[in-house]
């Protein structure tokens, strides 16, 4: 006869023998002696009763002995182990979907796009509690251990982005998130750009026992020529555009009223090259494939072209004058007093300037400008002190004293990284009123921007001796505080890629390609552009890798193949600490009893 359960230690059996010295206590114990009374005789022989002679009978009629017997037998078979076994469900307990929701899920497959293809099928799989983890450039927790309701609602709501894959991450942080048992299910097209390899993350997994599969989304080989490189300039633009397919594709290249037509070999890259625009700008490649988001690419620029900059000056050799015109982010105006030319200008330089040759007025005049919005700024000369600069000059020099290392004390985008060196002397100068001291030699300010109407006064200090002139550091130094001050951004700054984190100085209000919101940093998940407050922003796929539509190799079960099957295992369920709670339960209960009984 089969046993209900096995024993993991046979041997343990031996202990049962315990039970022995019990019985043998419970048979040889004194019994009480019947007396013959006769009228007791007479009420047990009318009423038929018979003695209980039975071993059996008398053993149930006995509830300690019976309370002892469990207790020693319960306790005796912990040694033995025993257990039983069972079947058991390892993916019943969690279900973690990873949906890849990268720029490749936009991808059109007959009807439907792989995203469509995804969704779909991960409302087919849903479990009884389901955990959603989105696959892009940073793979999060989208969903924890929701119903399936509730995850049907969430994923009828889900959108696809625009960034890149990293697939591998995504499935290791599922198997992070399952914890010891349950199945982890992969949608996706499995075109993985960076990171984690999906198997090798899918091996680890395994390793641990869990369940992985893998649903592939690609039903088919796509066409595609896409824009994968955008190099933007303040001058010049080059984008970059890779045919994908086989044979040669004649495309069209849309540029505000410009078309021109492009013919692309089997897998070559073609440039086109145009003239930056200022403002915001749409490229639109005209390709007849299955993937737009790499069809369209957003420019972004300064509005209003080039700040203009008036640079005031008697000495044509100037050290300041070379930065301004090397920098080409600007349209420079060089003049030599007397002569001042008409018109207005954003920025007005004077350094080394002959007094006898500047005109009444001309300081008179620039500070007008100041005052309605332009900016000026005074380079210190040898003879600064002695001229009345009319309310340009934003601090009050007195005589030269010794110099040193130039201490930045405000790190922004014209200081940052950049090296003032030493100078063996500077003007002692005082602030006139309140100002931004951003370098200075020994706590006297040697550049500093105070605010005047509504435009700027910037102080330079650094006389002709400092080295700094002489330093690399010296023209990018001109060029990023005329930028600061014309509010004037770098065309680079203003394009990005998907995937990037924008980080503000502070909350700003910020329009996105859908919706509105506050904040003070940005992932750049959509493509398109991006109005701050101070600024516009263009975000572009522009990734070589995601637009390769066609995955290299094929992974895992195609999505209209896929059933998802319960995966069972043989369990043993052990007895051994049941046993001892139940043999405590007896050693407790008999202390009862015995005191029920009367015998304590």
């Amino acid at each position: 006869m089969e046993l209900p359960f096995q024993v993991a230690n046979p041997q343990g059996l031996y202990a049962l023998a315990a039970l022995i010295p019990l019985i043998l206590l419970y048979l040889i114990r004194p019994r009480p002696q019947p007396l013959a009374i006769p009228s007791l005789m007479f009420f047990l022989k009318s009423s038929g009763s018979r003695r209980l002679t039975s071993f059996l009978k008398q053993i149930t009629h006995d509830w300690l002995f019976l309370i002892q017997l469990l207790f020693l037998a319960g306790l005796a078979l912990t040694f033995a182990n025993p257990f039983n076994t069972y079947q058991h469900d390892v993916t019943a307990s969690n279900t973690v979907i990873v949906i890849d929701v990268s720029a490749s899920s936009q991808v059109v497959e007959g009807t439907r796009t792989r995203f469509d293809i995804a969704i779909a099928k991960a409302k087919d799989v849903l479990g009884s509690k389901n955990t959603i983890i989105l696959a892009k450039d940073i793979p999060y927790i989208a969903l924890q251990d929701a119903s399936a309701d509730d995850t049907a609602r969430f994923l009828s709501g889900l959108t696809p982005k625009a960034t890149s894959t990293k697939l591998g991450e995504a499935i290791i942080l599922a198997g992070e998130t399952l914890g010891s048992e349950g199945r982890v299910i992969v949608i996706s097209d499995f075109i993985n750009t960076a990171g984690q390899d999906p198997h090798i993350a899918k091996s680890v997994l395994e390793s641990k026992g869990l369940v992985v599969d893998f649903i592939n989304t690609i039903q088919g080989i796509r066409k595609n020529v896409g824009i994968i490189q955008m190099d933007a300039g303040n001058d010049q633009t080059t984008i970059y555009i890779k045919n994908y397919n086989d044979k040669q594709e004649d495309v069209a290249v849309k540029l505000s009223s410009t078309t021109e037509r492009l013919s692309i070999k089997p897998l070559e890259t073609e440039t086109y090259s145009f003239k930056t625009p200022s403002g915001v700008t749409k490229i639109e490649l005209v390709a007849n494939d299955h993937f737009d988001v790499d069809d369209v690419v957003y420019l972004s620029a300064p509005a209003g072209g080039l700040a203009k900059v008036l640079l005031i000056t008697n000495n044509a050799s100037t050290f300041i004058k070379n930065a301004l015109l090397a920098s080409g982010d600007f349209e420079v105006t060089v003049t030599e007093p007397p002569v001042i030319p008409d018109g207005d200008f954003d920025v007005y330089v004077f350094d080394s300037l002959d007094m006898n040759q500047v005109l009444p007025g001309t300081f008179e005049d620039v500070r007008e400008k100041v005052d309605a919005g332009a900016t000026g700024i005074v380079a210190v000369q040898t003879d600064s002190p002695k001229i009345d600069y009319k309310g340009l000059l934003a601090v009050k020099l007195g005589e030269p004293i010794e110099g040193g290392f130039v201490q930045i004390d405000q790190l922004n985008r014209f200081t940052k990284n950049i090296d003032f060196g030493k100078t063996n002397d500077v003007f002692a100068a005082e602030p006139t009123s309140e100002q931004a001291i951003i370098a200075s030699v020994n706590s006297v300010p040697v550049v500093t921007i105070k605010p005047l109407g509504s435009g700027k006064l910037v102080y330079f200090g650094l006389p002709d001796d400092s080295d700094f002139k002489y330093s690399p550091h010296f023209p990018i130094f001109w060029t990023e505080l005329l930028k600061f001050v014309t509010s004037q951004q770098d065309v680079r700054n203003l394009n990005l890629k998907t995937g990037e984190n924008l980080i503000l100085e502070g909350e700003q209000t910020i329009k996105t390609p859908s919706r509105t919101f506050k904040r003070s940093a940005l992932l750049l998940e959509e493509a398109g552009v991006y109005e701050l407050e101070d600024r516009i922003v263009a975000a572009n796929l522009l990734d070589e890798a995601e637009s390769n539509i066609n995955a290299g190799k094929e992974a895992g079960t195609k999505s209209t193949e896929y059933e998802l099957k319960p995966v069972k295992e043989t369990r043993q369920f052990h007895w051994t600490v049941w046993l001892l709670a139940i043999a405590l339960f007896l050693l407790v209960f008999e202390v009862f009893f015995v005191k029920y009984r009367g015998d304590l």
